[in-house]
């Protein structure tokens, strides 16, 4: 009888070994992932912060910089017009609070040949789901400054049956050549998100860096927090069996 209870109580100490180092080792990576996201991070910051240091550019500044170039964080001086009064909706977007949309449209910048992706800013939701904003766009040209972002500019998408309205204005992610496709115009392989004050059109709101490199590295902290306490925890649990079983 003791043998079977001495059997059942090693069976018991080495599943709960195997818990604690299981636990441990997955805090310990999700600590090292949370590290390498604020590495990236902060040269994310780095990249833009060099790239703003050289002001505001004109357009055609901003097309004489080599294409290999990554043009994320230029701050661009833009002088055109919408074109076709095209525009688009990006869901589930919130601003302090509120439920809305990112208003989306195809720019053209004056001298240009292709049409740019433009964020103007956010919108607020109606109530009812069926509804949309009821926007009105400028017919004349315009000019306002914004800050380029190119690459990772797709996402995921959250829906997968839409209305025929919804295809035509509601979406939920960015994907330049389906845009393209459906506006049947030619797009720069880069977008652009307005800044500055918000007007009755929309509200600019876009930070490049959403969370800071030292957020991701205060959860880096938690997460080898919590692996000590799992192996302080275990150590006690341990002594506390030892001292019982004498």
């Amino acid at each position: 009888m003791q043998l079977i209870l001495r059997r059942k109580q090693k069976l018991s100490s080495f599943i709960a070994l195997c818990v604690v180092v299981a636990v441990v080792l997955v805090c310990v990576r999700l600590g090292y992932w949370q590290l390498a996201r604020a590495e990236q991070k902060q040269q994310q910051l780095t990249a833009i912060a060099n790239m703003q240091t050289q002001g505001v550019m004109s357009w055609q500044q901003l097309q004489a910089m080599p294409s290999k170039w990554n043009k994320t964080g230029v701050v661009v001086e833009l002088v055109g017009k919408i074109i076709n009064q095209q525009y688009w909706l990006l869901d589930n977007q919130v601003y302090q609070g509120q439920v809305g949309y990112d208003l989306l449209v195809l720019f053209k910048p004056s001298q240009a040949s292709d049409a740019l992706l433009v964020n103007l800013g956010w919108v607020k939701a109606p109530i009812s789901r069926s509804e949309l904003p009821n926007i009105q766009l400028p017919k004349r040209n315009i000019t306002f400054k914004a800050q380029i972002k190119e690459r990772n500019l797709t996402s995921f998408n959250l829906q997968t049956n839409a209305t025929k309205q919804d295809l035509q204005k509601r979406i939920q992610s960015i994907d330049l050549q389906k845009l393209s496709e459906q506006s049947n115009q030619s797009l720069f392989n880069f977008m652009a998100y307005r800044q500055g004050a918000g007007d009755a059109l929309a509200i600019p709101h876009y930070k490049a860096v959403v969370m800071s490199p030292q957020k991701h590295q205060a959860y880096a902290v938690q997460w080898f927090l919590i692996a000590l306490a799992c192996v302080v925890v275990a150590i006690f649990a341990s002594k506390k069996r030892t001292n019982n079983e004498k």
